[in-house]
């Protein structure tokens, strides 16, 4: 019997199952609270409003995975946003304004994982100056304008649809399969799993822990890039500042999905899980009709809440781990 309730606790609980049982229970009482909840027309609302955060979240997942952190991610978001929107109204063609703009987000990734891994600034300061050099450069090519006017083709990312699912859902799928396949299912994956549990051991161990903290950090800039991307066709305009909200939220969803800030332990799909709890609330209070303004303090006491909740189950878990 005893066995059997360890068995549970380690399939229920030490597994992160727990976040999706949650999940269910959040849309459970959504349902029961709101009629509209359950309407196509709210899934597909859902499905767009969780797109740029899965990005996010799922490309900063390493950051965090190496006991890092990314602060940059808003302020590079709004600088490859406010990049793109310029490119467009520079008579840039669609796939070029992509791929300039995704290079833009990979060059601040470069210099991130520079600062980190070469002249070893500790990643939540480095980070946080790439930010405000970020924003501020967004805020020189905008001035006082919005971009906006953009291409049918380019608007589509977010408007569009393939056989009745959004387009832009099918991007951010895509994305974080793809840094699934990274993190969770390749060599690489495991060297960051390494360096996040004991940097020096993996670097004595032969893991590259500078080529690791540099790919992982252009990977962090290259989401933030798509984020802005998938951002601006969303609403059709480009404006300094556009990815401050982003910021803390991403990071916030990677933690509540279960990826410890100490680095070694967590996944993508829990940062998926952690996204999808985030605008589920975001969701809610509008369908209850909470006033803006009672949103953000709504959604900060949420989020402790969660992290309160992750931080005990792992404290029983590690007691009954010494218990045995």
């Amino acid at each position: 019997m005893k066995n059997q309730k360890k068995d549970f606790f380690g399939i229920f609980f030490e597994s992160g199952l727990y976040r999706i049982g949650i999940l269910a229970v959040m849309c459970l009482v959504l349902a029961l609270v709101s009629d509209n909840f359950f309407k196509v027309s709210n899934f597909m609302n859902i499905l767009r409003q969780s797109s740029v955060l899965l990005v996010l979240a799922a490309c900063a997942t390493g950051c965090i995975l190496t006991h890092g952190i990314d602060n940059s991610i808003g302020g590079v978001m709004s600088l490859c946003g406010c990049a793109c929107g310029w490119f467009l109204n520079n008579d840039f063609s669609v796939p070029a304004a992509i791929i300039l703009t995704i290079l833009v987000g990979i060059l601040f990734g470069a210099i991130n994982g520079f600062l980190v891994g070469v002249v070893r600034i500790p990643p939540f300061v480095s980070t946080y100056g790439v930010s405000y050099i970020a924003n501020g450069l967004a805020l020189i090519l905008m001035g006082s304008d919005i971009f906006s006017g953009f291409p049918k083709s380019f608007r589509s990312l977010a408007s569009g649809n393939i056989f009745g699912f959004p387009v832009i859902m099918i991007i951010a799928l895509g994305v974080t399969l793809l840094m699934y396949l990274c993190f969770q299912r390749s060599n690489f994956g495991k060297q960051v799993y390494c360096v996040g549990a004991n940097y020096t051991t993996a670097k004595y161990s032969g893991i590259n822990t500078l080529l690791t903290l540099f790919i992982v950090y252009i990977l962090s800039g290259c989401g933030a890039a798509i984020g802005g991307i998938l951002q601006v066709a969303r609403q059709s305009a480009a404006q300094a500042g556009m990815g401050d909200t982003f910021q803390m939220t991403a990071i916030a969803a990677i933690v509540i999905g279960g990826t410890s800030m100490s680095g070694g332990e967590g996944s993508v799909f829990g940062a998926i899980i952690g996204a999808l709890i985030l605008t589920l609330i975001v969701n809610a209070m509008n369908l209850l009709g909470v006033p803006a303004l009672a949103q953000s303090i709504v959604t900060g006491a949420i989020i402790v809440l969660a992290v309160l909740l992750d931080v005990q189950l792992k404290r029983i878990q590690a007691a009954r781990s010494a218990a045995v």
